[in-house]
């Protein structure tokens, strides 16, 4: 998941004057208020390029971020022709790719995020929903509720979910690629608090409802390896894997999609999973 959820999501107009690919990996989302003050903010263009260099190479990171920056100019019209397909299938089911210039969902995992989400969300009562991580406001209107520990917003309750007791239950608890920050990206760091997270999320789903987590593989390996080793957290969970040159999404094994690189040049992964927990109806 691209950084706090939002991170690429807005342009920043201070970085006027630059080339526009140095724009776009530049930026991040400040600050807003006092409960923001110790957020995570990802690491500006110029430590990622050197770090890229460092690790991959100055040809590789050249050629890398040239394609990213020819993909990113071109658009969802020019996703569409690479892709030559406007859908993708998860178990069976075809979802259309989402695409949109906030955050440029047609470069990152949100391409497939969004589509999944929309579909369980047109599934229930919005007023049967709760999301942790204010991810779909900037997609669509929403009226279910909402809460985040640092995004402030019309609608939107900021709380760490670990704070928050479970006076209501759901019948959809959506987290789309926040779950991965929690503890991850805090200071001090707790590699263990994103699991404590997802029990607490448990928590909120009503008798015959389901929690559902998306992660981008290669974020957070401490969590993803809990998880290959308590295979009991979820009810089922599936994967999905980007063909770095279509930019094409197909459904692979978990195994396959564990080991996968977390971009954290273009803060893109090139896995995600998918995972739900349902409970029974009692």
């Amino acid at each position: 998941m691209p950084p706090s959820a939002r991170a690429l999501g807005s342009s920043n107009h201070r970085t006027a004057g630059k080339p526009v690919i140095l724009i776009a990996m530049s930026s991040a989302p400040q600050a807003n208020n006092a409960a923001a003050s110790d957020r995570y903010v990802p690491s500006g263009s110029t430590e990622r390029l050197l770090s890229s260099a460092k690790e991959r190479g100055v040809a590789r990171t050249v050629i890398d971020v040239a394609e990213w920056g020819l993909r990113l100019i071109g658009g969802p019209r020019l996703a569409r022709y690479a892709r030559r397909d406007e859908e993708f299938t998860l178990n069976g089911v075809e979802f259309r790719y989402f695409n949109s210039w906030d955050n440029w969902t047609w470069l990152n995992e949100r391409a497939v995020e969004i589509p999944i989400a929309l579909a369980a969300l047109a599934a229930v009562s919005a007023h049967r929903v709760v999301e942790v991580g204010a991810v779909m406001p900037h997609y669509t209107a929403v009226s279910h509720r909402v809460v985040d520990k640092y995004e402030d917003g019309p609608g939107i309750e900021q709380a760490d979910i670990l704070d928050l007791h479970a006076d209501q239950q759901y019948d959809l608890v959506l987290s789309i690629s926040t779950v991965e920050h929690v503890g991850w990206d805090e200071t001090p760091r707790d590699p263990g608090k994103a699991l404590l997270a997802i029990e607490r999320l448990k928590d909120f789903v009503a008798p015959g409802g389901e929690l559902l987590v998306t992660l981008p593989v290669g974020y957070h390996p401490p969590l993803e390896a809990a998880l290959q080793t308590n295979a009991e957290t979820f009810t089922s969970v599936e994967a999905l894997r980007c063909s770095r040159r279509s930019r094409t999404w197909s459904q692979v094994t978990p195994d396959s999609a564990a080991g996968v690189s977390y971009d954290f040049l273009t803060y893109s992964a090139a896995a995600v999973l998918i995972c739900r927990w349902r409970r029974a109806k009692g």
